[in-house]
């Protein structure tokens, strides 16, 4: 896998939208992608009346004129612009995948009551179906990504993601992150040698996982583990060494979003305070 060939962003034109644009932008630069812009307008068709225009071609002028005046901020990265009409994911999963897209770019919904950052209903559906990663916006797209976490349950998910993490960032800005369980500590009388066993293993087991599955040396990268909730334990991380990008894994395609994510994913989304990445274990490389 090499870095995206296209990159498609999906933009409600909402003021939050700015920050995955701006991350979309500065990635297409980087890597030197295509980028298209796609907006859905979702109002049904009303008759004319009066010589007035149908409400949908009104939506989709008035759209079109916004995503212009976007394009011509984005420097010299000049995007395509695609509008469609019909729901939002619909539009947004069927131009990726006319668009050959290599990574979907989306952002959050804004910050619920109790300050928490809302995914939206569209941005799930994307995570939950896109056969391409999609790259989840949370934070101001300032500076390139230079810390970045791969989360890993040992699963064929967590490979992709490791895979795509790879493709993407150099391995010396990359952590490995497994949260392990201990399931017996109550019944042992020294826990302190058990947790310093329980540990050295889940180490040694992330480290085989790693060299199992890359085509270069795992010393290359760094390892952590931690006891306890995987989410809870990547986001603390996240927070401590100031990560821009946690990777994770989705298990299938279809189902609920729960399920399809898988319990680790999806709280990952609502719990680290950075951008996520959420990489299919099918059809990771696909477009679409």
């Amino acid at each position: 896998m090499s870095a995206p060939n296209c990159i498609v962003l999906a933009t409600d034109l909402a003021p939050r939208t700015d920050r995955a644009q701006d991350r979309a932008v500065g990635l297409a630069r980087d890597w030197g992608a295509k980028l298209t812009f796609v907006h859905a307008v979702d109002v049904a068709e009303i008759p004319s009346e009066d010589g007035r225009e149908p409400a949908a071609q009104i939506a989709r002028h008035r759209a079109y004129r916004l995503l212009q005046a976007e394009v011509s901020n984005a420097g010299d990265v000049t995007p395509r612009v695609v509008i469609g009409e019909g729901s939002a994911p619909t539009v947004i999963l069927e131009t990726a995948q006319q668009e050959g897209a290599d990574l979907i770019v989306a952002g959050t919904a804004g910050i619920g009551p109790l300050g928490q950052l809302l995914l939206g209903t569209t941005t799930a559906t994307l995570v939950a179906r896109a056969r391409a990663p999609v790259l989840v916006v949370k934070k101001r797209g300032r500076t390139p990504y230079g810390r970045i976490i791969v989360a890993t349950d040992m699963s064929d998910a967590s490979v992709a993601a490791l895979e795509t993490a790879m493709a993407l960032f150099q391995p010396s800005q990359i952590t490995l992150y497994h949260a392990f369980d201990m399931p017996y500590r109550g019944l042992v009388d020294d826990k302190a040698a058990y947790d310093a066993d329980a540990r050295a293993n889940a180490l040694n087991e992330t480290r085989a996982f790693a060299s199992c599955h890359l085509a270069t040396s795992a010393d290359s990268l760094n390892i952590e583990v931690g006891y306890g909730d995987a989410a809870l334990r990547i986001a603390e991380y996240a927070a401590q060494t100031e990560a821009d990008l946690v990777f994770a894994g989705r298990h299938g395609h279809t189902g609920l979003f729960s399920v399809l994510l898988g319990s680790v994913a999806s709280a990952l989304l609502g719990e680290v305070p950075c951008d996520v990445m959420i990489v299919p274990s099918q059809g990771a490389r696909s477009p679409g």
